[in-house]
């Protein structure tokens, strides 16, 4: 914390680490003088040991537009220190950059704005990076699922072509078994043709010879009669 100001009384009791009796007499003389801004500090800084966060921003806050440049900067710079446990950086940033606007000379408020600048600088490096490698792995992720539905699109196509050739291959298959069929079939209805025929030619072959039986018969009975006349 920089410097006190105020009445000696609160310094040398804030100094000794005795806050309870700084803060018991800076409120004792806010009681009497609502407006004295070393008071208001006093206590704002007092408050802020005690981690009375509350009681040290109202302070502080009423402190940092005092018509006193150097008291509203050691305000302002208190309150940078205060946003900057909270984890407030961009608070923290702007209270030290009004502090050093007052006093330009304030070497711990510039040497606390410079690093805490730099370490905001930092994390806004590794957010981006962050975001960018968040980004890349989405995009690697979107890759690989736009790959696997076109290898799976793919895939489909191959199979049905594959069920598409087998049929055709089971049609063809089953073409020679069919026309297999088709010559039996046939080749039984000719044997069936080849049997009746043959019945039809042993029939008729029957026929004829006993057709000769009956010529040879007639001409035995022609004989017959002419052998009879003559005799």
């Amino acid at each position: 914390m920089s410097a006190l100001q105020g009445q000696d009384k609160g310094r040398k009791a804030y100094r000794s680490g005795k806050y309870d009796e700084a803060r018991a007499y800076y409120e004792h003389v806010l009681n009497n003088r609502k407006n004295d801004a070393a008071a208001q500090f006093g206590l704002g800084a007092t408050a802020y040991k005690q981690q009375d966060m509350e009681i040290a921003t109202r302070s502080l806050n009423a402190v940092k537009n005092s018509d006193d440049p150097s008291l509203a900067a050691k305000a302002l710079y208190n309150l940078g220190n205060m946003f900057r446990d909270q984890q407030k950086m961009a608070e923290s940033l702007a209270m030290y950059r009004k502090a050093l606007e007052l006093d330009p000379m304030d070497e711990d408020a510039k040497i606390n704005y410079e690093l805490l600048k730099q370490v905001i600088e930092q994390q806004q490096t590794e957010e981006q990076e962050q975001q960018q490698d968040q980004n890349s792995e989405q995009r690697k992720d979107d890759d690989e699922q736009n790959q696997a539905s076109q290898d799976q699109q793919q895939d489909n196509k191959e199979d049905q072509k594959q069920n598409h050739q087998n049929q055709e291959n089971q049609k063809q298959s089953e073409k020679p078994a069919q026309q297999q069929q088709s010559q039996v079939e046939q080749e039984a209805s000719q044997g069936k043709k080849s049997d009746k025929q043959m019945q039809a030619e042993a029939i008729l072959n029957a026929l004829k010879d006993q057709e000769k039986i009956n010529q040879k018969r007639q001409i035995a009975k022609s004989k017959s009669r002419k052998m009879e006349k003559d005799w």
